[in-house]
This record gives structure tokens, C-alpha cells and sequence, in this order.
């Protein structure tokens, strides 16, 4: 502080430093006074510029040339490195750029390829109606062209024969997808048949058929062959690569289908005692049912079912037994419950093919005061690997495998199967409470189930039923629209009805195939629904159906149809046809 005083006393004492202080002084006070008053303010420097300097300012640039200071190498390295990574950086980023770009414009050429297609193919040509004119002549050309011309020396839809569509075996393969429209089999031609069961045998056609004489037939699109004669049958189905034939003795014979070596060895030829110079054929490959058959009257079978790998029948006196079918055992493989006998559970070992077992737990029942009485069965239908039955009474009952709810039991999945019968009545929430509900008809396709249920008066039981009164309802695989309600699951226990059925037009006949059903109405018209990769619907087309829909008539001979003509017809069946259905394929045949 002290040296400052000594300063400022240096400079007030010498005289000319002190003049000029105070004129700087009192320009400090006018101008503080200025900027106090409202009068104009100027800048110090624009008033006193021409006192200092008489020339205006203007700036110089030095002549010679500024001298960076020098850098060592490390730094300029850093520098460069530097650099490196910065461009490679920037690279990176444009040519990640570039591969999104890329990528984005090459899905849209993708999803807009056919717009961008006949954009360029149609850019330079004009679309005048005489163009669009030929493109629907062309369109009804393509479309006329999928519907067959029959020859006009092919019998009509009313002469006996038979009329098969869908897969033939060889439909497995995408070239040979099979018919989508009724086609008439030459072999057939004004005979009549007591029975058809369609279906292959590894991979390859083996249909089934018997003529008016009770010989049973062996068939495809290109020939027929008699494999055992002189047997007068009814009925036939295939399962395990057998054939079980029911005669009308009430025996069911067992044909072997991918062994002739079998079948040979139990054909006999023998002589006629009334006509000598006749020979017939004696088979003796049959089920044993003496060995079961123990009540009195109880000879003869009166009708059967089969599913995958099980056979269950009905004697005459309503009683219900189960076999396993094919000619070699099962080896390493379980029961799934579908005999129907607990001791032929899934812990059990597979039984040996064709051994009847009687199905005591469905022939007999306990009665209210616990003793025990007899059913009498009416009808049984088997799946692929379960079985459905119904008594005189209208009780439905259920056993075999549940896994997609076929059984109408709720689906447990630590215990898939019923291995004994149980007792379905969850149908009552769909009927009020004074009804009284009765099963009258039970059908299965592979791993779904169809049932055909009535409802009564409690008060009155002996009334005739109104056809209103008569429902339809179906459980299981729904996976390709088999249970007919509008709705494709692939598993279903809860019972639901049967959609766009005419509530006054009641099902006389059912035809199920594997994954597909075919129905005949009361008033003759064909229904159909389920999987239709092969044109086993016989719609016309190859599209699965999940409600019921009407089939276009047969093609007439000679007939050019156009396509909004025929599928505006429904097939109906004349008096006499009847329907069948297999794995992947449809026909109707003629039966007296």
C-alpha cells in the first residue's frame, strides 16, 4: 500500500503528468454528467480520433508468413492415428448406413414384387375393353378348364355303380393330389355292392369291396380282383393291415391284406354234397368267439367296429367284447384303454391279436340298491385308438384315449386314457330341465367323436319326437374342422353341436374317414366337412371346411358346366346309394 502512495506522489509532483491527469479527469466528470442528462451520447473515441491521428484506422497484415511451432514425431503420429480412426469411424457408420438401406429396399421389391411386376410389364400398354374383355374370357377359360368333361358314352349319376373322389394312395404326392370332383369307376358299372370300406395299405390302395354274392373284392381306380370267394359277407372294415369280414352266419373272418401267403394258407377248396361237380371255398381264419360266447343264445355277432390296432363287436344278446387286431403281435407298444378292460391298461402289455376279451364293465352295471344288472348294448363305434357305446336305454359311454378330448371327459394330461367304460352325460346344460336326454346314434372319425342325442318329456315319454328335438354334437381333434362348428382346435372335450344344420332336416346316414365326414340328409342332400387336401370333400376344390356345406351334383355326360352353374347345385342321393369314406377319399356306391 505504501508503495502505491510513493507512486502516485511521483506523479502529481511532475507538472506535465499532472495536467494531463486532470484534463482526463474533468472529460471523466462530463461525461458522467452526459450520460446522467437525456441529451445525445458520443463515443470517446469518435471525438477525440482527429486530435490523435488526422488518417482513418485501418488494419495491417503482416508481410510475412506466421511459423507454426514445431512438433515432435510422437505427436504428429498421435495426430495421424487420430485422424485414422476418425475417418474409419465415419466409414463404418455410412456403410452400416448402406446395408439398412439395402436391406429395407430389398424386402419392399419382395412384398411388392408383383405390384412392381405388372407395373413394368403394363407400363407401356394401354388397357382398353376390348383387353379386359380377353382377360375374364381368359379367367373363365382357366376356371372352365378344372372341371372335367365327361365322355358322352360314360353312364349317368342313375345307373348302379360307383362314384369315387379324393386320394388314391399315390395322393401322398403333391403330383397326384386326387379328384375333387365324383368320378365314375368303369369297374363297377351296373353292379351292385353290399358294402365298401376304402383304404390303403402302406401307402398303397387296397379298397375294399362285396359284390351281391357275399365275395369280397379287392380294388383301385385300375382293377379289381376277387381275394375270397364263396364267403357270403355283409360288411367289412381293415384295420392293422387286415380285413374283418362279417357273414351272415355271424362270424367275422380275418383276411390278411399285405400277406397272400397267409391268406392262402387257410383257403380249402371243397365239393358240394347236393351239386358234386361244384367246388366253393372253406376259410378258416376267423375270430374264436365260442370260447366267449357263454350265455344261452348267444351265438352269433351281430355287428363290429374297428379302430387303428382294437376290434370291439356286439353278439346277438347285446353283450360287447374287444380284441386286438393284425396277425403279429404288438411288440413293445401299450394299450391305450381302448378294450376297455383294466387289466389292458397302460401298464399291461399289448394283447395278442384277435383274443376276445368280454368288456364285463359295459355289459353289466350296478342298479340303486347296489346289485348288479345287465345292459343290453345297441351300438358301438371306434376311433383310432378309442371306443364309443350306447345301451338300450340311451346311455353313452366312453373309453380308450382322451388326449384331444374325443372321450368328452375333461382332458387330464398326467392321465390321457379311460382304460374301462364311463358314463358321458354332458349334454344336459343344452336342454332344460324337464327333458329327459337320450343317446341314439354315436360315429367316430380318427380322434373324433359324433353323437346323436334326443330330447324327451319327462311327463310323457312315449310321444312321438318332433325332428327339432333331435341333436347333433361332436367332441375331439377339431385341428382341420372335423367337429363341423365353425371352429378348428386341436383338441375339444367339451361337447358342442353341429352348426348350418337344417333344424327340420335330420342325418339318416354317416360316412367318417379319418380327418373328414360325409352325411346324408333326410331329404337326400350331401353334406360334408373336415380336411380336404386330396378332395375328399368332393366340393370341388381343396379347401377344408369347418361346417357343414353342400356338394355340387354329379357331372353329367357330355356337359360343358361352368363353374357359377355347378356350384350352385347340391347332390342328392337317389334311393339306393349309399356313402363311404376312408383315410383321404369319398365314393358312393349302389345297394340293394
Amino acid at each position: 500500500m505504501s508503495g502505491i502512495v510513493v507512486i502516485r506522489r511521483c506523479i502529481l509532483q511532475r507538472p506535465h503528468v499532472r495536467g494531463s491527469v486532470r484534463l482526463h479527469f474533468r472529460g471523466f466528470v462530463s461525461g458522467q454528467q452526459l450520460m446522467k442528462s437525456n441529451a445525445p451520447q458520443f463515443d470517446e473515441a469518435e471525438l477525440l480520433a482527429p486530435e490523435l491521428e488526422s488518417k482513418p484506422y485501418k488494419a495491417k497484415k503482416s508481410l510475412m508468413d506466421y511459423e507454426w511451432p514445431d512438433k515432435s514425431p510422437e505427436e504428429l503420429e498421435k495426430e495421424n492415428q487420430d485422424k485414422t480412426e476418425k475417418l474409419m469411424k465415419l466409414s463404418a457408420i455410412l456403410q452400416g448406413l448402406l446395408v439398412l438401406a439395402g436391406v429395407g429396399i430389398g424386402a419392399t421389391v419382395y412384398s411388392k414384387w408383383p405390384q412392381i411386376k405388372g407395373w413394368w410389364m403394363t407400363k407401356d400398354m394401354r388397357v382398353d375393353d376390348d383387353t379386359i374383355e380377353k382377360l375374364f374370357k381368359k379367367k373363365a377359360k382357366k376356371s372352365l378348364a378344372d372341371i372335367p368333361i365327361i365322355p358322352t358314352t360314360e353312364l349317368g349319376f342313375e345307373v348302379p355303380g360307383l362314384y369315387f373322389w379324393g386320394g388314391d394312395g399315390e395322393g401322398l404326392k403333391k403330383s397326384r393330389p386326387g379328384s375333387v370332383f365324383p368320378r365314375r369307376n368303369s369297374l363297377f358299372d351296373g353292379k351292385y355292392l353290399r358294402d365298401v370300406c376304402l383304404t390303403t395299405v402302406n401307402n398303397v390302395q387296397a379298397n375294399l369291396a362285396i359284390d351281391e354274392k357275399g365275395n369280397l373284392l379287392k380294388w383301385d381306380n385300375n382293377k379289381c380282383e376277387c381275394i375270397l370267394a364263396d364267403q357270403n359277407l355283409v360288411s367289412v372294415k381293415e384295420s392293422n393291415s387286415c380285413a374283418y369280414a362279417l357273414n351272415k352266419r355271424g362270424e367275422i373272418l380275418i383276411v390278411p391284406l399285405n400277406s397272400g401267403d397267409v391268406r392262402l394258407a387257410h383257403i380249402d377248396m371243397k365239393r358240394s354234397w347236393l351239386l358234386p361237380w361244384r367246388r366253393y371255398t372253406n376259410y378258416g381264419f376267423k375270430l374264436d368267439t365260442k370260447s366267449v360266447f357263454k350265455g344261452s343264445g348267444e351265438k352269433k355277432v351281430r355287428d363290429f367296429d374297428v379302430g387303428k390296432e382294437h376290434l370291439v363287436l356286439i353278439s346277438n344278446a347285446g353283450k360287447a367284447y374287444s380284441c386286438a387286431t393284425g396277425v403279429k403281435a404288438s411288440e413293445g407298444q401299450r394299450p391305450c384303454g381302448q378294450f376297455g378292460v383294466p387289466t389292458l391298461s397302460h401298464f399291461d402289455k399289448f394283447p395278442p391279436p384277435n383274443k376276445l376279451y368280454e368288456i364285463e364293465l359295459l355289459n353289466n352295471g350296478l342298479t340303486e340298491d347296489k346289485k348288479v344288472e345287465k345292459r343290453k348294448i345297441e351300438q358301438i363305434a371306434c376311433g383310432n385308438f378309442h371306443t364309443l357305446a350306447r345301451d338300450s336305454n340311451g346311455n353313452l359311454f366312453v373309453f380308450g384315449l382322451n388326449r384331444y378330448g374325443q372321450l368328452g371327459l375333461p382332458i387330464l394330461y398326467d392321465i390321457d386314457q379311460a382304460p374301462y367304460p364311463k358314463v358321458l352325460n354332458r349334454f344336459n346344460s343344452y336342454f332344460s330341465r324337464d327333458i329327459d336326454v337320450k343317446c341314439v346314434d354315436v360315429h367316430c372319425s380318427g380322434d373324433t367323436s359324433y353323437v346323436t342325442m334326443t330330447a324327451n318329456n319327462l311327463g310323457d315319454r312315449t310321444t312321438q319326437l318332433p325332428a327339432e328335438s333331435i341333436s347333433y354334437f361332436a367332441f375331439g381333434s377339431g385341428q382341420y374342422g372335423e367337429l363341423g362348428n365353425g371352429n378348428f382346435r386341436n383338441s375339444q372335450s367339451e361337447p358342442t353341436p353341429l352348426k348350418d344344420l337344417p333344424a327340420s332336416n335330420k342325418i339318416e346316414e354317416w360316412a367318417c374317414g379319418e380327418k373328414h365326414v360325409l352325411c346324408k340328409l333326410h331329404n337326400g342332400d350331401v353334406c360334408a366337412w373336415g380336411l380336404n387336401d386330396h378332395g375328399q370333400l368332393g366340393t370341388g376344390k381343396r379347401i377344408k371346411h369347418g361346417r357343414p356345406v353342400s356338394i355340387p351334383e354329379a357331372l353329367t355326360p357330355g356337359a360343358k358346366n361352368s363353374p357359377e352353374e355347378l356350384f350352385k347345385t347340391k347332390l342328392k342321393l337317389l334311393p339306393g346309394q349309399y356313402l363311404a369314406a376312408g383315410g383321404d377319399s369319398s365314393c358312393i356306391y349302389w345297394k340293394k
